[in-house]
């Protein structure tokens, strides 16, 4: 054994499981000869080393929609558990990059025994060397995937850049990789490099930030974070109640340091540091990249809108929405609490076939929004709805205000309810526009919802007040005599000053809203405050608001 500590750490960390896999085959009595793919599934995740493993594959194979006419590129392929499972489903070609020689050696030994070697290569070394980089051609592949091995690996923007050489145009890369939740402390980025070898877990807007500038679009981010969270807590729990028979075959030494891999990766994800993302992208077809679409130059730009908001029993925030305009389709969901936590759950700009992300079912009474990836349903009920037109779209055409919903949302974790409001604005807007919007509840009061905004050289302001009570019918107050500071509101009403302030902020979310020809580029912030109001310059009332901005173009 090399007596470099790292050496030693990645013998702990890896070497084990070619034994298991070994020794698991030899129980079934397939030490040797043909393998069926259920002896491997079997293997559990000694094969499949990723979470969820066969499931995990059964996604990338819906999303890609693989066939035996596709060649899929497996970077970080580990022992050929997944590029075997999807060759034998889907028929594809597989060309694997693997570090680790003794992972490739097995898994060309286990492909071969499958009979699958015909459609399943494999390269040995490090995927950024110039030896790798010439065996894979450009433009030779119509998909690229990586489960959990990106994460290994430093030099994000050349690995990606190395991806987008490899695809196809129109070709897509589907991965599974940690994210940072939060800008990681040194400490947090040391335990992730000396324990899981993770030199580098960015945020998901990072990510986001490498895969653009390595010419990727219809970027597509989804939260894995729950699954992934219980995955842990119960793979620490199955190891500690196995402890003897696993010191038993692999003594002490590797026990310890699988323990502690295993309670460590559980806390950084129950601390909510760390989480998990499903990420896809596409490489445009160059053609495409420099034409500009006729929106471009129009005075107007079709748009539609629909966006939801809900407060939670347990004090957090969902916010969810649907942005299309004749360039773009962007959906988005995210959560957060009191506590500073929060989680980006969805967000893609793909310019075709979104929908899925986030379903919305509803009529003028109540409604279903679905987001199936994320496992969540939010079932709601409308109480009031309110019209009125915007000056700045072409036609004045009325936006609907739902500031009152009921809502119930079952998650993985259970069921709460909730209060919430919607809004939805459909029409022909200016090419520049930017808003301050804001919506405050206030348990024993009422709502407050308030804009300052400008489409073209359109102003929109509103200040709205509504009143509820268990007794009483809804009072709604409005007036457009009012004006947005930062962190604060102001309106004067029937003589009454209304002073609604969130200086303090729990969390916030942002995204740029672009198109492939960045011919549009809005930079849209959300944000979870706590609010006060107050009337005369006397408080009168303490709750929660949701905080929405954007500012520039739409195309």
């Amino acid at each position: 054994m090399d007596n470099d500590p790292s050496v030693k750490d990645a013998a702990l960390l890896y070497d084990w499981r070619i034994y298991s896999i070994r020794q698991a085959l030899k129980q079934k009595g397939k030490a040797t000869g043909v393998l069926e793919i259920q002896d491997l599934l079997d293997l559990g995740h000694l094969d499949q080393y990723h979470y969820f493993g066969s499931q995990a594959c059964d996604r990338a194979i819906d999303y890609l929609a693989l066939n035996p006419n596709y060649r899929v590129l497996d970077i970080g392929s580990g022992v050929g558990g997944p590029a075997r499972y999807i060759s034998y489903k889907t028929g594809c070609h597989f060309q694997c990059v693997e570090l680790r020689p003794d992972f490739s050696e097995i898994a060309q030994e286990l492909t071969q025994r499958m009979g699958l070697d015909q459609r399943i290569q494999y390269l040995t070394g490090n995927v950024l060397s110039p030896q790798i980089q010439d065996a894979l051609l450009p433009n030779s592949f119509d998909n690229v995937i990586s489960f959990l091995a990106l994460l290994h690996i430093a030099e994000r923007d050349k690995v990606l850049e190395i991806c987008f050489r490899a695809l196809q145009e129109n070709g897509r890369v589907y991965i599974e990789d940690y994210v940072a939740n939060y800008t990681l402390t040194p400490e947090i980025q040391t335990t992730l490099q000396e324990v899981f070898y993770a030199p580098y877990v960015p945020t998901r807007e990072a990510y986001r930030n490498h895969l653009e500038r390595a010419g990727f679009t219809d970027i597509c981010f989804i939260d894995l974070t729950t699954g992934w969270r219980r995955c842990k807590v119960e793979r620490y729990q199955q190891l500690i109640e196995s402890q003897t028979e696993f010191i038993k075959v692999f003594g002490e030494e590797v026990y310890e340091n699988r323990s502690q891999l295993y309670r460590i990766g559980r806390d950084m994800f129950q601390s909510g540091k760390i989480g998990g993302a499903l990420i896809t992208a596409k490489k445009p077809r160059a053609a495409q990249i420099h034409l500009v679409p006729e929106t471009y130059f129009s005075t107007f730009t079709s748009v539609y809108n629909e966006q939801y908001h809900f407060f939670l029993e347990d004090g957090s925030l969902l916010a969810l929405r649907q942005f299309k305009t004749g360039t773009l389709e962007h959906y988005s969901a995210w959560w957060s609490d009191t506590q500073g936590n929060s989680r980006e759950l969805v967000n893609t700009s793909e310019q075709q076939g979104s929908a899925h992300h986030i379903s919305i079912t509803k009529n003028h009474q109540s409604g279903t929004i679905c987001l199936p990836e994320t496992k969540l349903e939010i079932k709601f009920e409308v109480t009031n709805q309110i019209t009125w037109g915007v000056p700045g779209e072409e036609n004045q055409r009325d936006v609907i205000h739902q500031p009152q919903l009921s809502c119930v949302v079952h998650t993985e974790h259970g069921t709460q309810k909730g209060e919430g409001y919607c809004k939805i604005y459909q029409g022909n807007y200016p090419r520049f526009w930017g808003y301050h919007f804001v919506y405050a509840l206030f348990p024993d009061y009422g709502i407050i919802w308030s804009a300052d905004a400008t489409f073209g050289q359109e102003d929109n302001n509103h200040f709205n007040i509504l009143h509820t009570s268990q007794t009483q019918k809804p009072i709604l107050l409005r007036t457009q005599e009012s004006y947005h500071r930062q962190t604060s509101a102001y309106a004067c009403i029937q003589d009454k000053r209304y002073n609604l302030s969130f200086d303090k902020a729990f969390a916030s979310w942002s995204s740029i809203l672009r198109n492939r020809t960045s011919t549009m580029e809005s930079n849209l912030i959300l944000e979870y405050r706590e609010a006060t109001l107050a009337i005369d310059d006397q408080e009168v009332s303490q709750g929660v608001c949701f905080k929405e901005s954007c500012f520039g173009t739409i195309a």
